[in-house]
């Protein structure tokens, strides 16, 4: 018989890359359930939700000082256990018994030990995304308020976990050197397309997809825009939840740099596959993203890309072992623009068909049987 697993999830887990595919590698296996926050149905899978609250642009003043207080005070439970919140205990009750709960969320660990506690057999998986109290670390506010938060979660419910599995070394390391968790690094790989590289265009296609903000130095794209020579051209296919500064991106942008619709989850690789380049332009302007292997980078390699970014440690490292692109010298335009310029269009080519070779290896595929093996083994201890 089939265990009986439930993914916890503080989003609409259809909608972000990493918790989809989990979700879709598992669906087939186990009887699963999935309690997240403004769900999206999701065939072959029993799916509950539970409402939002109030996102921080949406917050009164009042409201944001009120969670301000309660995290200058210790009163994290007033944070965690909020009355939305509170219906994922009905959900968990309404279930037959959990063998596995994977939490995709630390803000909803807690729950998932609460349960364990009534439930001894059950085992929890924490999937961390990210190096959760230094998430906002350029906002002086946010470290004072949620900072304190993640930090509290992360000392005093993260030990506690059965497993855990992590996006990247530096970010399990993190963890490991300030609250002795030990994770194993699983990849955040996108499905395998049947694809093959394109022919090089002219002008060369560079793309960046993915979220613009300050924190990821999104004005680097104008900046890189402005210096490119005519033989190439910059593509964005963007989202934003921050409109007034992407509204500025776009009234800054030079006219070759191409502003791009977004398309479902399930379409990235397939459409990027039209482009040669695949761009990660981001400084370390933050712990997570100086360790970041962002679902970007493997969905460039999925659509047969040559790969240029930055000198974020483990993306060198990546594109250094696997031979797939060039990183810049530093972290500077003129440097990304330098590692650029020195490619031949021969040099792109073969970097493409390079991605081509590695398509299957980088495969949510593989992924697939390592997650099942993790997985049977947690239920198994």
């Amino acid at each position: 018989m089939a265990a009986n697993i439930t993914i916890l999830c503080d989003f609409d887990a259809s909608k972000r890359p990493r918790p989809a595919r989990l979700i879709a590698m598992l669906k087939d296996i186990y009887t699963l359930n999935v309690i997240a926050k403004e769900y999206t149905p999701i065939a072959g899978v029993n799916c509950f939700s539970f409402p939002a609250l109030p996102t921080a642009k949406d917050r009164t003043p009042e409201q944001n000082q009120l969670i301000a207080s309660h995290c200058q005070n210790g009163a994290f439970e007033q944070l965690i256990f909020t009355p939305n919140r509170l219906l994922i205990r009905d959900h968990l009750a309404s279930l037959p018994p959990q063998q596995l709960l994977i939490v995709e969320d630390i803000t909803l660990l807690p729950f998932a030990l609460e349960y364990r506690a009534h439930y001894k057999e059950a085992k929890v998986l924490i999937d961390l995304r990210e190096y959760y109290p230094l998430e906002y670390e350029n906002s002086k506010e946010w470290l004072k308020s949620f900072g304190l938060f993640f930090q509290h979660l992360c000392a005093v419910y993260l030990p506690q976990v059965d497993s855990a599995i992590c996006v990247s070394e530096g970010i399990a390391r993190k963890y490991y050197e300030n609250f002795g968790v030990r994770s194993k690094v699983f990849l955040s790989l996108p499905p395998f397309f049947a694809l093959e590289p394109t022919p090089l265009h002219t002008p060369i296609k560079i793309l960046y997809h993915g979220f613009v903000s300050p924190d990821r130095s999104s004005e680097n794209l104008i900046s890189l825009a402005r210096k490119l020579p005519s033989e190439y051209a910059l593509y964005a296919m963007v989202l934003s939840n921050q409109p007034d500064f992407f509204r500025s991106l776009r009234e800054s942008a030079p006219s070759n740099l191409v502003f791009l619709p977004p398309v479902r989850l399930e379409s990235i690789v397939p459409f990027s596959n039209a482009f040669d380049i695949g761009l990660v332009p981001f400084f370390p302007t933050t712990f997570n993203l100086m360790h970041c292997l962002p679902n970007k980078l493997f969905e460039y390699l999925q659509a047969r890309l040559c790969i240029l970014s930055t000198p974020l440690s483990e993306i060198e490292r990546f594109v250094s072992i696997q031979r797939c692109g060039v990183c810049a010298k530093d972290f500077s335009i003129d440097s990304l623009l330098d590692s650029l310029l020195l490619l031949s269009r021969e040099e792109i080519l073969a970097h493409k068909h390079r991605a081509h070779e590695l398509a299957q290896a980088f495969s949510m595929e593989r992924n697939t049987a390592e997650i099942r093996h993790i997985v049977a083994q947690i239920i198994a201890q």
